[in-house]
């Protein structure tokens, strides 16, 4: 009887585990997980010490080196928009200096010619240029006779509107429409041969560019040199 009873529990025993094992299936995948903490970036590092400069770079002071004019042109555009333009043209070429930086001295009279370019001065590309042309004749005496001649070509103003003009003029203190020619502080020194001085004069409408009345004023600082050949008796 007490074999027959451990049978049935044992069945019995043998049926709950089954129901069991049957019943534990696995569950659904969880949700993924939190990605790990990303290490922090390092310290950038110090800057290095800046190199050491380099040679300036060769500029135009050779084409400079024998000074400047300056040249202001006030009136009225073709437009009929006033302006005042001041530019200094302050190159010179040397390929004819016996016209573009040459003095010729006399007993009694002093001849300048003197031209400098708005821009490094090159025959096929370069066209803005002042040429400035002087004698004078018994200077400081009664009978002084000052001979002025001055030549701008296609000077091309650019103005503050984004618009351009070119002017072009040959004008002389004895020519017609040519009023008010004054010539103050001149100093010429024959040891250096540096001249300076001030122009200026009025153009009426026939006679310039803008079709307007105009002033034309400059300031020459320069150094001229002597051709060797006029100096050899």
């Amino acid at each position: 009887m007490k074999t027959m009873k451990n049978f049935f529990l044992r069945t019995i025993v043998i049926g709950v585990l089954g129901l069991l094992s049957t019943n534990c299936e696995d569950g659904d995948i969880g949700p993924a997980g939190q990605d790990g903490i990303v290490g922090v970036d390092g310290v950038d590092g110090a800057n290095g010490q800046n190199g050491t400069n380099g040679q300036n770079g060769v500029g135009f002071d050779e084409l400079a080196k024998f000074g400047s004019i300056t040249l202001t042109l006030e009136g009225t555009r073709p437009d009929n928009v006033p302006f005042t333009k001041t530019d200094v043209f302050k190159f010179t070429g040397v390929e004819d200096i016996d016209f573009d930086n040459d003095v010729e001295i006399e007993e009694n009279s002093l001849e300048f010619s003197i031209v400098r370019t708005l821009s490094a001065p090159d025959g096929d590309f370069q066209g803005s240029e002042i040429d400035v042309f002087l004698v004078l004749t018994n200077l400081g005496e009664a009978d002084e006779i000052i001979e002025f001649g001055l030549f701008v070509d296609d000077y091309t103003m650019i103005f503050d509107d984004l618009t351009y003009f070119g002017f072009t003029g040959d004008f002389a203190n004895d020519q017609i429409g040519v009023t008010n020619f004054s010539m103050t502080n001149f100093n010429f020194d024959d040891e250096t041969n540096a001249v300076t001085f001030s122009f200026s004069f009025n153009v009426d409408a026939a006679n310039n560019d803008t079709g307007n009345d105009l002033t034309i004023s400059g300031e020459v600082d320069v150094i001229v040199v002597e051709d060797i050949d006029g100096l050899v008796l």
